[in-house]
């Protein structure tokens, strides 16, 4: 098989989070690595995927372990890592070779299997030459490749474990954002804030959705609330921050535990660079658990659910959630309370989206296809508090005392 015409579709699965299945090729190397789609046109990408992308320093050497599962390719690979085994024996340092073979992971394996075959392990070209150049910049054979060869034969060593484990089938996203039962189920992937890939019909986009009427204060007051709950609906991440803080001013009236979402002192509230969560118990004292970045992140593995693409960092995440909430603010689907002397501001939802949220257009996907939602955002609330309550970190004042 030739393996260069699918470097192009692997490497759009990982930068874009899809690929079309017109390539029957495809088909060995992607099961269990990617989702297929409802349609049956297009791979959708996995966590799996996401996963081993950290492992590695750039897309194309991902492409080459994906490539890497087919055994021609692997076969010859393989045959120069043996020599580069047997090169490291004869060193006087034994380290050097158990730091290989232990970098080699599951594929090491493979290279001992190479060295049981009567074929001398050797380092002449592979007939792969073309394709290292183009996935790893040098021909695999020179000494130079060798840290990025071993990287990817451990990771295609995950990936063929994983391609025996068939991944289910995921349905298309619902653009106007109405199911959340369907648009955050487990293996969807979410994109980064501010960020829109060119295929994003199964995964859930990180821009915004319609744009609202530029002459929004013109419209009556039940206008503008259809409008704005429209596109809180078509963003998903303006639905997940209204939703959180949703969720908060049930559970506070519910006096069973909660949440504050606390602006540290020194930032703007129309731009935060983070923002702080604190989760109390039913008496009420607060414990700090971290930011809400890290919170999002909790709620969604709990979900089976992660960020695309993989690698965005706290800070970055942080500051893209913080342009969503300046948005929420202008929008009054938040609302920021200044904090009494001494105490720092907080986030609340407004109480006119609040009333919104149980209308008509609202009430299904705050409520009714919003409960295994709902469920992650209080749960891994409660269990942050538990794991930094065993972990010593101080409470501090109680919730009821500043959130009226």
């Amino acid at each position: 098989m030739t393996l260069e015409p699918l470097i192009k579709p692997l490497t759009q699965l990982l930068e874009n989070g899809s690929c079309l299945t017109s390539n029957a090729a495809l088909n060995p190397i992607l099961t269990g690595l990617a989702h297929p789609c409802a349609n049956g046109n297009n791979w959708v990408i996995s966590q799996r995927l996401l996963a081993e992308r950290q492992r590695l320093t750039s897309d194309e050497e991902l492409v080459a372990a994906l490539l890497a599962t087919d055994t021609t390719l692997r076969d010859a690979w393989c045959n120069l890592m043996t020599a580069r085994c047997r090169e490291a024996g004869e060193l006087n340092d034994p380290h050097v070779l158990i730091r290989l073979v232990s970098q080699l992971d599951g594929a090491a394996a493979w290279v001992l299997a190479c060295l049981t075959q009567d074929a001398a392990p050797n380092l002449q070209p592979t007939a792969f030459a073309a394709l290292e150049r183009q996935l790893l910049g040098a021909s695999a054979e020179q000494n130079q490749i060798t840290p990025a060869l071993t990287r990817v034969l451990a990771t295609a060593s995950q990936l063929g474990q994983w391609q025996q484990q068939a991944l289910p089938a995921i349905d298309k996203v619902k653009a106007d954002g109405a199911r959340p039962d369907i648009n955050w189920c487990g293996g969807r992937l979410i994109q980064q804030p501010g960020h829109k890939a060119s295929e994003f019909q199964y995964l859930l986009s990180g821009a915004g959705g319609e744009a609202l009427p530029t002459q929004l204060h013109q419209l009556t007051d039940k206008a503008q609330s259809l409008a704005v709950m429209d596109w809180v609906l078509a963003n998903p991440w303006a639905y997940l921050l209204a939703l959180i803080l949703y969720e908060q001013n049930v559970w506070q009236v519910e006096a069973a535990g909660g949440l504050l979402v606390e602006l540290p002192a020194g930032q703007s509230p129309q731009s935060p660079s983070e923002v702080q969560v604190l989760v109390a118990n039913s008496d009420g004292d607060e414990l700090l658990c971290g930011t809400l970045g890290e919170y999002i992140r909790k709620i969604l593995s709990s979900l089976n659910m992660a960020i695309f693409p993989g690698g965005i960092s706290d800070d970055q995440l942080n500051a893209g959630l913080g342009r969503v909430i300046g948005q929420l603010l202008g929008l009054k689907v938040w609302r920021y309370v200044e904090g009494l002397s001494g105490e720092q501001g907080y986030y609340q939802i407004h109480p006119d989206f609040s009333d919104a949220c149980y209308g008509r257009k609202g009430q299904p996907s705050f409520s009714r296809y919003a409960r295994p939602l709902r469920q992650a955002i209080r749960s891994q609330a409660i269990q942050w508090r538990s794991d930094r309550r065993s972990q010593g970190t101080t409470t501090s004042q109680p919730l009821n005392a500043r959130v009226a």
